[in-house]
């Protein structure tokens, strides 16, 4: 199985302390965490699965959960049944395009 690494979320100079994202060895983004600050879900962790379309993407794509190594693990957990999923069921078997790797990785 291809493995993923995760990357703490920039946007533009600004680094979110509390959210990352998802890299395929390819360099491909496949899936956001994020810890929720507010409302009854805070302290909770966010999970986005970002890849798929048609009748894989008609399953369960996004969740909370109770720590952020659990979130990350459904987002790996969605990755691996995507790349099990034929291109024509909507899943990514044969169909990642390739991208340049990110410069800075760093880990979850």
């Amino acid at each position: 199985m291809d493995n993923i690494v995760w990357q703490k979320t920039s946007i533009g100079a600004q680094e979110w302390s509390h959210e990352f994202t998802a890299i395929a060895p390819n360099g491909i983004d496949v899936g956001r965490i994020y810890r929720i600050d507010g409302g009854p879900l805070k302290g909770r962790w966010r999970w986005i699965f970002l890849l798929g379309h048609s009748q894989f993407r008609q399953g369960i794509m996004s969740g909370d959960r109770a720590s952020k190594q659990r979130a990350a693990i459904q987002v790996r957990k969605i990755y691996e049944r995507y790349l099990e999923t034929p291109g024509c069921a909507g899943g990514g078997r044969s169909r990642i395009p390739l991208r340049k790797q990110p410069n800075q990785i760093r880990a979850v």
